[in-house]
């Protein structure tokens, strides 16, 4: 009985060896025409970070008007997005202005900051730190600043008015603009 046990696993271990030489040999030789699965397809994988293009309108170098340039955001959430795309603008308003003494001072305060946005039906509000007016000189400086928010803003899906609230305030105006309403998209600036 115990003999019988031995042969059989005698055979079974010379068949798995047979079995498995057979299959190296043709893995061996002929490796690159057996197919491979593929267990995963790259076109259905979805990237760890998606990236959604953006149009903001900024300064021309002559400040005289607005421009727009289409920037990469990271799709996150709505707040997120927002403050990335004030970090954009802020970036790319980085201009320097010389006023009738021949100081320079920036176009944009690089100290402002967007301290938090809301979205109420189709009206965004942005609430900006009250360091926005320190450096505004003119009053087409500070039509420029709005609108190059306001444009930018009423670009995105779903946004058609915005409201600009300094220190989460509703102020009269900026130094010159009334900041009581809601401004609308306006390309002709």
């Amino acid at each position: 009985m115990k003999d019988k046990k031995s042969l059989i696993l005698l055979g079974v271990s010379i068949t798995l060896l047979l079995i498995s030489s057979i299959f190296f040999y043709k893995y061996v030789t002929m490796g690159d025409q057996i197919p491979i699965k593929k267990i995963t397809n790259h076109k259905n994988i979805k990237t760890l970070i998606d990236i959604k293009v953006v149009k903001i309108y900024t300064p021309n170098d002559s400040l005289g008007s607005l421009v727009s340039s289409d920037i990469e955001i990271t799709n996150e959430d709505f707040a997120s997005e927002i403050k990335s795309i004030f970090n954009a603008i802020h970036e790319q308003s980085n201009y320097q202005i010389k006023d009738e003494n021949g100081n320079y001072y920036p176009f944009m305060d690089p100290n402002i900051n967007l301290l938090n946005s809301y979205l109420v039906g189709d009206k965004l509000y942005l609430n900006l730190s009250s360091n926005i007016t320190d450096n505004i000189k003119t009053k087409e400086q500070e039509l420029l600043i709005i609108y190059s928010l306001v444009n930018t803003y009423t670009s995105l899906e779903g946004i058609n008015r915005v409201k600009i609230l300094i220190d989460d305030v509703e102020v009269k105006k900026l130094k010159w603009y009334n900041l009581r309403n809601f401004y609308t998209q306006n390309l002709d600036i």
